[in-house]
């Protein structure tokens, strides 16, 4: 268990460097930075929302368009780069298992991932604190309550979105493990990530409060086959109003993550080792 666990640190060592080295990679970051550094210069153009909360969706709306961005493309490049380069039949000829190699690639992109998230993240607390202390000076000099801003929300909130962007890198490697070219992978991978966000509508109009049975449990199954992406959506909650989450949702939200990063990291593995190389 040591030495397989030492094998896939390895790998994911591996892939983390060159990941970070990779033009896409600093593309998307500075694309990003830009984004959430304008958000407070163009707030001008938002009609009948509160300020902080334009900032702060403007920011999160970057981050996951970017990271997922990132997290399709990067995941399938790095994965068939070691196919087409013939390095994987190199690795693969030692003690390293398929599966250990896909759980290196998968902690070495996820890796990749933290860093952009912690880095937009950063930037984008800096400009909402700093907002909110100049908004906070206004309003008491108006005799009005100053507007919330919780900076621990804003740290589960990046947790969350790293979770998330977990689970499109394992989608992404199941898909590739099977497809035979990088374009039907960051093709596929796409769409499966769309469908994800909009997951949230299937349940709703399939998924009836009154039917029971094995009718509603085939629906469920069905309609869980794919992550529902909108469920990390918490940031307004978690950052502008800490108060309206519910007990219970964050750690439903965390275990759905890890449990559909596991589910697809084990089919992966599954499709991968049927795989000719």
């Amino acid at each position: 268990m040591k030495a397989a666990l030492s094998r896939c640190l390895w790998i994911a060592r591996i892939t983390f460097l060159e990941a970070i080295r990779q033009r896409f990679f600093a593309f998307l970051f500075v694309l990003g930075a830009v984004l959430v550094l304008s958000s407070s210069a163009i707030r001008v153009f938002d009609f009948g929302h509160s300020e902080l909360k334009f900032i702060a969706d403007f920011g999160f709306g970057g981050l996951f368009l970017f990271g997922s961005m990132l997290g399709v493309v990067m995941t399938a490049q790095l994965f068939f780069a070691e196919l087409d380069n013939r390095t994987a039949l190199t690795l693969l000829a030692k003690p390293l298992g398929r599966g250990e190699f896909l759980v290196g690639k998968f902690l070495g992109t996820w890796a990749v991932l933290g860093v952009f998230v912690i880095a937009l993240v950063g930037l984008l607390g800096v400009m909402l604190g700093w907002r909110a202390a100049e908004l906070a000076a206004l309003a008491a000099e108006r005799r009005l309550s100053p507007p919330e801003f919780d900076a621990a929300g804003l740290g589960l909130f990046a947790l969350l979105q790293w979770l998330r962007l977990g689970v499109v890198v394992a989608m992404v490697l199941t898909v590739a493990a099977a497809a035979r070219t990088f374009l039907f992978a960051v093709v596929v991978g796409a769409l499966a990530v769309l469908a994800g966000q909009l997951q949230w509508l299937s349940q709703d109009l399939l998924l009836k409060p009154a039917e029971a049975g094995l009718g509603r449990a085939a629906l469920w199954l069905l309609t869980h086959l794919l992550p529902n992406l909108q469920q990390f959506n918490l940031g307004d909650a978690l950052v502008l109003a800490p108060h309206q989450v519910h007990d219970g949702t964050l750690p439903w939200v965390f275990a759905s993550g890890l449990a559909y990063i596991v589910a697809f990291l084990a089919l992966a593995s599954f499709l991968f080792r049927r795989r000719e190389i």
